[in-house]
């Protein structure tokens, strides 16, 4: 396999390219749908944020092997440049940053990635921050293996653990993993929403795009899109378009789900989830106020688990939120490390100092970042 690297702007890829990017995403050692030409590539024709991504490519005569988006930045403490996938556009949008590695000649596509963030010619610098990493599995290990072969340093900087929902033999189902005094809550919400607006029913509305036009207007009307720091599509210039885009290219790829929860024909709550292989990825929901004492929001995740569990081949569900959301989190039974590491690709003895002060002020600011954008999903578990 002859493979060749190179640098380029989403902008400057050409269809053929983005057809090739496609068909990566699926075939990744960690399908990532956030760094799929339908999220990435749109925003960077949508949104000024995104303008600064760069792709590094590993390629051969068939196939796009691997794509990794970075950004350059540059301490402000010492004034150290380094390259990472947290740029503008990805830190605050994107709550996966795993790059995609063709899971067919891994090491080799690995070896000829690491090569090239060692070269000078790269453009970029010998530093290189990796954010939001599944901590275990296939590319994990790879890319620690790639690591040592080619004499690259690998620093982890942070390990947390995230809630996220796996299909396995003999586990228990969603309410059956929780506390029974939750679960008993739970079901107390649902009796009252079907008593007193009338039965519940779950379906996925992802082929049809007026379901995202529901999603759009619902959320609109809600606590976030009528209040500063809301976040809502609708409120945010440019991201209304932009998203409209990305579901629609995601649609007529079959990798979007709209999951509506109906009371008695009536819509309580919209989620949005991006797909990969066969992992579903949440990224925003929303649910209609009026219920609210209903908890609609809560009963919505756990109904949105149930279905996709029990009407999909899904094998991973990811709500994509930060560990310390608690209440949010308490709703799903497993935990999956996720991890931040800087890669020393061209550092002597000077550089792993410089590293070292890299790794403490990126560990703060990661401290006081959210996951997602704020006024998205991670808002809607009441008290």
């Amino acid at each position: 396999m002859s493979l060749r690297t190179r640098t380029v702007a989403p902008r400057a890829l050409t269809p053929a390219d983005e057809a090739r990017w496609a068909e990566l995403v699926d075939r990744a050692l960690e399908p990532n749908p956030f760094l799929s030409p339908a999220y990435l590539a749109t925003a960077a024709r949508h949104l000024p944020e995104a303008g600064d991504v760069r792709l590094v490519v590993v390629e051969d005569d068939e196939r796009m092997r691997a794509l990794l988006p970075l950004s350059r930045d540059r301490s402000p403490a010492s004034g150290t440049a380094y390259a990472t996938t947290a740029g503008p556009f990805l830190a605050g949008d994107s709550p996966l940053c795993v790059p995609l590695v063709d899971g067919e000649g891994a090491d080799a596509t690995l070896d000829a990635l690491l090569g090239h963030l060692r070269s000078r010619a790269n453009g970029f610098p010998g530093l290189v921050e990796l954010t939001l990493l599944p901590g275990d599995g296939p590319l994990w290990d790879a890319l620690a293996r790639a690591c040592a072969r080619n004499h690259v340093t690998l620093l982890e900087r942070y390990r947390m653990q995230r809630a996220v929902v796996r299909r396995a033999d003999g586990a228990p189902r969603p309410r059956e993993a929780m506390s029974t005094a939750r679960r008993k809550q739970l079901d107390r919400m649902q009796r009252r929403l079907e008593r007193e607006v009338g039965p519940v029913d779950v379906s996925d509305d992802g082929a049809d795009p007026e379901a995202f036009e529901d999603f759009v207007r619902l959320e609109a009307a809600g606590w976030k899109g009528t209040t500063d720091d809301g976040g809502a599509l609708a409120v945010s210039p440019g991201r209304e378009d932009w998203f409209r885009d990305v579901a629609r290219r995601l649609r007529d790829r079959g990798r979007l789900r709209v999951i509506r929860v109906t009371a008695g024909g009536k819509t309580v709550y919209l989620s949005v989830l991006l797909g990969a292989g066969t992992a579903w990825y949440g990224l925003m929901d929303t649910y209609a106020e009026e219920f609210a004492r209903c908890s609609p929001g809560t009963l919505g995740r756990v109904l949105e688990q149930e279905y996709l569990l029990d009407r999909t081949d899904a094998t991973l569900v990811d709500p994509c939120v930060h560990p310390s959301m608690a209440l949010v989190s308490g709703l799903y039974r497993e935990r999956r490390p996720v991890v931040g590491v800087v890669l020393g690709t061209r550092v002597g003895a000077r550089g792993l100092l410089a590293l070292a002060r890299v790794r403490r002020r990126l560990r703060d600011r990661l401290a006081r970042r959210r996951l997602r954008r704020p006024g998205r999903a991670d808002e809607t578990v009441e008290p």
